[in-house]
């Protein structure tokens, strides 16, 4: 994982990193100062927008490692290194939005708190948009990455976050999940790197294996 951090500033992750930077700052100049709560109105994207954040807050947190688990005790490879790639990107992607959340202390429009910039939720949605386009093709990363931009625009239309917010979370997410599958590739032949799982057994029974 420290070697995809490493690779965040090579390309395509660098470009992706400085147009969404660049496309950051020029929406930070334009979004108002309350931000664009509600700007979805008040029908189905409204109520969508609603679940929207505990899918890609404690959900995704949850259902990649569980991924992980599923396909190393289940012996299904593809799921397995899914799983695992979802998991550590998520885990850069968050490390780096802490840090600048905490370096940034941006107050939310809605005035929470001091944690807007950048986008958690966002970034989250572009990170498995990422891995699974790079993994599976765009017949899953197509999807995924229309859910990331629909996430984004949940997040300003609750009022949790600004434009430039979301824009930066989402290339952060992005360069993060294309970083750790381009390690993966280049680290290991198969499904090698990282915490193996498998279920065990002998005469006194089944147990989960880790290895």
């Amino acid at each position: 994982m420290y070697q995809a951090g490493a690779d965040l500033d090579e390309t395509p992750q660098s470009g992706v990193l400085i147009g969404g930077a660049a496309l950051s700052a020029l929406a930070l100049f334009i979004e108002p100062d309350a931000g664009c709560p509600g700007f979805l109105g008040d029908g189905a994207a409204d109520g969508a927008a609603d679940i929207a954040g505990p899918a890609f807050g404690i959900g995704v947190m949850a259902g990649c490692p569980a991924a992980w688990a599923l396909g190393g005790m289940t012996g299904l490879e593809g799921l397995e290194d899914t799983g695992r790639d979802l998991t550590e990107g998520l885990i850069l992607t968050y490390g780096i939005v802490g840090a600048f959340k905490l370096g940034v202390e941006r107050e939310r429009p809605d005035g929470s708190d001091s944690m807007s910039f950048p986008s958690a939720h966002s970034a989250a949605a572009a990170c498995v948009a990422a891995v699974l386009w790079e993994r599976h093709g765009a017949a899953a990363g197509a999807p995924a990455a229309a859910l990331a931009a629909f996430v984004a625009l949940s997040r300003v239309h609750t009022g949790r976050h600004y434009p430039s917010d979301v824009l930066a979370g989402l290339a952060i997410g992005a360069a993060c999940g294309m970083a750790i599958v381009e390690e993966c590739d280049e680290a290991c032949d198969g499904p090698g790197r990282g915490v193996r799982m498998g279920l065990g057994f002998d005469g006194e029974g089944i147990g989960v294996i880790l290895r």
